[in-house]
């Protein structure tokens, strides 16, 4: 989830949803500002802010004896016309985004699954008794229930997201629940998986119902959909930051990339403050913020009537305040990140690879070939991820890699743990090779599953860091025993 301007946004787009699909008709009363709170797994102020914009607005009216009630009527047409435009408009992106659930959450799920607290599967059979439980809230509480082994507060974020662009308006239309009609015992066959432990039967499970919400998407656009998608559609967005807005975090990462491409190298002066503001178009508070996180992760130190200095990549962890909240929740974002590359990046490469040509094979070989002579090996888990994310084939794969890849840049602070430079690069050769053969022969399962074991020695290593540090907060995230 985003920052609470964001997030009153798309939950007032929810409910106004429900009010132009004719789910709520005119008269009728709305759930309460604290029910809507808990469906949506939103605070109560931001529920009330979007319940605060749709009395603005004209479409409810809001008082404390009453409630929420709708206040527009629409006929027929009216909402037939609603639905058209609002589904037209998202046409690709949805599409898009349904063809990258499985690749990108399918493994989490399984995984998330199959380290299930009873409480929580108990929990998630009691919600599917519920005769009352509507679709698009029950399933987003069902999906949090399927992650909460994992640990992963960033994970949940994505998830809410592309459910509010996806699902809950979808499963808005009653008449769309026809395609689910198989799936009457989806839950109880969940449970019975995860009981008996059969995880073959379960992963099964989880890709047939991924892939029945993508073809039932297809469906609903060929049988309903008949108003053409205009020029400029909207298209599928998500920060990883809650607070998207706070330009520092984003200069930030702007900066220690050039710190770490050599473009300010150790020893050398950052520009000045004011420099920097018009350099990048932000004002100097924003610069001053970005500072002091470089400040926090050891990459800078600033020298009275001298400067901003850049330190040596190896004076990283030394110069590094981990007592500092904001760098302890960075690092565990940046941990929460790498845990969702090490569950989703075999699904994703592999399919990532069998959309590539011959001669684009070769360019990935070529560059990491490159990578790998630059004796680098501690950047080449975030090297090769970042290859995968230009080449994905579903622009909502690389808009999520993309932004996951941005906390991979806290690492920064965790330089001096590492080892000397010649050992590293004799712990991560064996994955230059191997993934580099692999390419080279076509082998795409092959580098797919090195990959993984790629990330998922990186995720251990992180969160060995993490726990020496005694990072708050990093005990919460579930180590896979397999990714």
């Amino acid at each position: 989830m985003n920052n609470s301007t964001e997030l009153r946004t798309v939950v007032t787009s929810v409910l106004l949803n429900q009010i132009q699909f004719g789910v709520c008709h005119g008269g009728d009363k709305l759930p309460t500002i604290e029910e809507t709170s808990t469906q949506l797994h939103v605070s109560v102020d931001t529920a009330r802010a979007a319940y605060l914009k749709l009395k603005e607005q004209g479409y409810i009216t809001l008082s404390k004896n009453v409630g929420a009630t709708v206040k527009v009527r629409y006929n027929a047409e009216e909402t037939e016309e609603f639905i058209q435009t609002f589904f037209s408009v998202r046409k690709n992106a949805m599409t898009d985004l349904g063809l990258s659930m499985k690749p990108l959450f399918g493994n989490a799920q399984w995984y998330g699954l199959k380290n299930i607290s009873m409480t929580t599967l108990q929990a998630m059979e009691q919600l599917n008794q519920e005769k009352d439980a509507k679709a698009p809230y029950a399933m987003l509480k069902q999906l949090n229930q399927k992650y909460a082994s994992l640990g992963n507060s960033l994970l949940m974020r994505l998830a809410w997201q592309t459910f509010m662009f996806l699902h809950n308006p979808f499963l808005s239309i009653e008449d769309n629940l026809q395609y689910f009609d198989g799936f009457g015992d989806y839950v109880p066959k969940l449970s019975t998986y995860c009981r008996e432990k059969d995880w073959p039967s379960l992963r099964t499970i989880i890709n047939e119902s991924i892939d029945m919400l993508s073809l039932s998407l297809n469906r609903f656009y060929k049988a309903r959909i008949t108003m053409p998608s205009p020029e400029k559609e909207i298209t599928f967005t998500w920060s990883s930051y809650k607070k998207s807005q706070q330009l520092c975090y984003s200069l930030a990462m702007e900066l220690l990339l050039s710190i770490s491409q050599g473009v300010y190298p150790p020893g050398s002066l950052l520009p000045s403050q004011k420099e920097l503001a018009e350099q990048k178009g932000v004002s100097v508070s924003t610069v001053r913020r970005a500072l002091e996180l470089l400040h926090s992760v050891g990459a800078i130190k600033s020298y009275r009537y001298v400067g901003t200095q850049v330190l040596p990549f190896d004076q990283a962890t030394a110069n590094s305040d981990f007592t500092k909240p904001v760098l302890q929740r960075r690092l565990v974002d940046m941990a929460e990140s790498i845990q969702v590359f090490t569950l989703s990046c075999r699904d994703v490469s592999r399919l990532t690879l069998s959309h590539l040509d011959a001669r684009q094979i070769q360019e990935l070989c070529s560059k990491i070939k490159l990578h790998k002579k630059r004796q680098r090996g501690e950047t080449f888990s975030y090297f090769i991820i970042n290859l995968i994310a230009q080449h994905a084939p579903y622009q909502a794969i690389r808009t999520v890699y993309s932004e996951l890849l941005r906390q991979f840049f806290w690492a920064y602070a965790l330089r001096g743990m590492n080892k000397e430079q010649d050992t590293i690069n004799a712990i991560y050769d064996p994955y230059y090779d191997k993934i580099t053969c692999a390419l080279e022969k076509g082998d795409h399962s092959r580098f797919s599953v090195v990959l993984e074991e790629l990330m998922l020695h990186e995720f251990r290593q992180t969160m060995d860091s993490l726990f020496k540090l005694k990072i708050p907060g990093a005990g919460n995230i579930l180590i896979p025993d397999e990714a």
